[in-house]
């Protein structure tokens, strides 16, 4: 197990920085404090959570982060979707995925398996509100994904569209998630759902994101159902600095991100290996994890991008359940 009990947690202070101070910050966003940049900086930010966080409970108010201060923030109710991340030296390889732009047949499945040596247990899918080229398909998709217990990772695209204004967001969000929810159906959708269901938004470096369209995107995802929680979430290009500058600002005027997919393809081989971390930092630091890395693209002569979750995730088998297994 990666967990580290409190007590075993090192003593935090201003002026200390590395991956505890990132699991410090990310604690503390997930308590519903800040948001706070995960930039592994005990700065005069992160001093001012912990002293509200500490005066708050009725803790001695000192800024130092210890068992006692650790345990609390372990105990203390956290937002829907909220995650944490282990600081770990361990080297591990991450649950595979793929995503296509193609619709999903049944003999895509076994070639994806074999190119990836491994079973991919997520494919990602287009959510646009058409039957252009790469939306989701329900009634030629969901049996062979069904069959072989592949859940569906779906994505907002409008990717041209998203440095637009707060209005297109809010527009685009309602009908990207008004499309997911029609597709599978709110009831069974409801009838599934643990916390929620991640949806991703498309943002590409050649239209990076804008904040109005992004709390626009964001707020209108999470108003789409009365039954049904989905979770507003981001993919982007690993170097795209203007994206990541700006849903830091997004969020901290209120939108909520509930954890990022990050594409950066490093030797673009097909095979998954163990997660790098380097190749999963994002440019500039913002409130909100990775959760994915989309390691490998255009494989197969375009036909897949493959993918692997975190695996320092505390439960990867819970972030898979906040995916969609088609009906049958």
């Amino acid at each position: 197990m990666l967990r580290v009990e409190p007590q075993n947690r090192p003593i935090l202070k201003q002026g200390i920085k590395g991956d505890w101070v990132v699991f410090l910050q990310d604690q503390l966003n997930g308590c519903g404090y800040g948001p706070i940049n995960l930039d592994g900086d005990f700065g005069t930010q992160t001093l001012a959570e912990v002293n509200r966080f500490q005066k708050n409970l009725g803790l001695k108010v000192d800024g130092i982060v210890g068992r006692i201060t650790w345990t609390n923030l372990d105990k203390h109710r956290k937002i829907v979707g909220w995650i944490p991340e282990w600081p770990s030296s361990l080297t591990l390889r991450g649950t595979a995925g793929a995503d296509s732009l193609q619709r999903v047949q049944a003999s895509l499945i076994p070639e994806a398996q074999k190119l990836m040596g491994a079973l991919p247990r997520f494919w990602g899918r287009y959510f646009q509100g058409n039957l252009n080229s790469g939306a989701y398909f329900r009634a030629t998709e969901n049996q062979p994904l069904r069959n072989a217990g592949i859940r569906v990772l779906p994505i907002s695209r409008q990717t041209n569209r998203v440095d637009e204004t707060q209005q297109v967001g809010e527009q685009l969000g309602r009908l990207h998630a008004r499309d997911f929810l029609n597709n599978f159906g709110e009831s069974y959708l409801a009838s599934q759902q643990v916390d929620g269901f991640y949806f991703f938004l498309d943002a590409e470096p050649t239209d990076p994101l804008s904040v109005g369209f992004y709390i626009g995107w964001s707020t209108a995802v999470i108003k789409s159902s009365t039954r049904v929680r989905l979770l507003p979430a981001l993919y982007l290009n690993a170097a795209d600095s203007t994206t990541t500058k700006n849903l830091s600002t997004a969020m901290k005027a209120g939108a909520q991100c509930h954890g990022l997919w990050v594409a950066n393809y490093g030797n673009n081989q097909a095979l998954i290996t163990p997660w790098d971390k380097t190749k999963a930092r994002v440019a500039t630091p913002v409130p909100c994890k990775v959760l994915l890395r989309q390691y490998a693209g255009d494989i197969k002569n375009g036909l897949y991008d493959f993918n692997q979750m975190n695996p320092f995730l505390d439960n990867q088998e819970l972030v898979l359940k906040r995916l969609v297994l088609p009906p049958a």
